[in-house]
């Protein structure tokens, strides 16, 4: 609902300011990343070991990689920040304390997803990856695809940790629950595989360590699906969806 004491105007003028201010924080945030995108690689090339750049440009895109990375990255609660803001006036008094919780707890997750993925998935990939070097095959790592692979992943970790989050609001708005999200266990779990398949490397390590921490996601937020419809029909009451 639109904030009746502000003319329409007023709202577009508001948006604009944020959106620039968004803007700004991503290239603020891009501009310090690009300052020290060479700690930042050499954080990354911890687990790789030597990196090489086979054409002239490829060192200077990776850096630009890392900064554009680094910037949206960095700059991402700024800008959910002024969303939030933006449509603060829409929620009542009972739904924005929870939307504050929605928040804080995805930016948990996400930086939950970013460290797992960065001290556990990383070095164990690149582990298993580089231990197919042999006397006749040594690794030769590109700093641009390497910089592609490990921002990928941690990314691709960052986003899987929000499903508890994305399943608690789906609870809330009843599209599913507890028995619904316990029935379909084994579809979720073949599921999860074949997800990780799709984002990861092509190796079966780096699946199994995407899709192991997704079904343990996906019992948690089984509990919260559960504890959400006891809160809200103490009486209790077996789904039956």
């Amino acid at each position: 609902m639109v904030d009746e004491k502000k003319p329409i105007f007023a709202h577009m003028e508001e948006l604009r300011g944020r959106v620039l201010v968004s803007i700004a924080s991503v290239a603020i945030f891009g501009v310090l990343s690009y300052i020290y995108a060479e700690k930042i690689l050499m954080l990354l090339a911890r687990h790789a070991g030597h990196l090489v750049f086979i054409s002239p440009q490829e060192a200077f895109l990776a850096y630009l990689k890392i900064a554009l990375f680094g910037g949206l990255v960095l700059s991402a609660p700024v800008i959910l920040f002024n969303a939030l803001r933006f449509v603060w006036v829409a929620f009542k008094k009972s739904e924005q304390s929870a939307f504050v919780l929605y928040f804080l707890s995805g930016v948990g997750f996400f930086i939950s997803g970013v460290i797992f993925a960065y001290f556990i998935v990383l070095p164990a990939a690149m582990k298993f990856l580089l231990g197919y070097a042999s006397d006749f095959l040594s690794p030769c790592i590109s700093v641009s695809r390497y910089v592609n692979f490990s921002f990928f992943l941690i990314l691709a970790f960052a986003m899987a940790f929000e499903t508890p989050l994305v399943v608690l609001f789906l609870t809330r708005l009843g599209v599913v629950n507890a028995s619904l999200l316990r029935r379909k266990r084994k579809y979720f779990i073949v599921g999860m595989f074949i997800v990780a398949a799709v984002l990861t490397p092509p190796d079966v390590i780096t699946q199994i360590l995407l899709a192991l921490p997704l079904i343990a996601l996906y019992e948690i937020s089984v509990l919260l699906a559960g504890f959400i419809k006891k809160v809200a029909d103490p009486a209790g009451g077996t789904d039956d969806s």
